[in-house]
């Protein structure tokens, strides 16, 4: 198994993680928010992409690289769901609940 697909994968997610963070420490009210929504949708773009190109390597017959695809995203979803929610946490503690008045 190749595994440069995997490792960069998840580099391109510690890399939107770690921007996803930083831009939640602009916000003193439900940072938490920011880091949940935008990883979300991240996250789902990037497992979305994986899967097109799974897609794309079956339809061009190659099996075995379209099994690394999909482990790979299967990988990025689950390492990005408990990002997602470990993020959301640790804005949580820097700003506080959210308060919507």
């Amino acid at each position: 198994m190749n595994t440069k697909l995997l490792r960069n994968n998840l580099l391109i997610l510690l890399g939107y993680a770690v921007v996803i963070q930083l831009l939640s420490l602009t916000e003193r009210n439900g940072a938490s928010m920011v880091v949940l929504f935008g990883m979300m949708v991240a996250v789902a773009i990037h497992v979305g992409v994986l899967l097109l190109g799974a897609i794309v390597n079956v339809l061009g017959g190659e099996r075995a690289s379209a099994g690394q695809w999909l482990l790979s995203a299967l990988i990025v979803g689950v390492v990005g769901f408990g990002t997602c929610w470990g993020g959301a946490s640790l804005a949580e503690l820097h700003s506080g609940p959210a308060n919507f008045h």
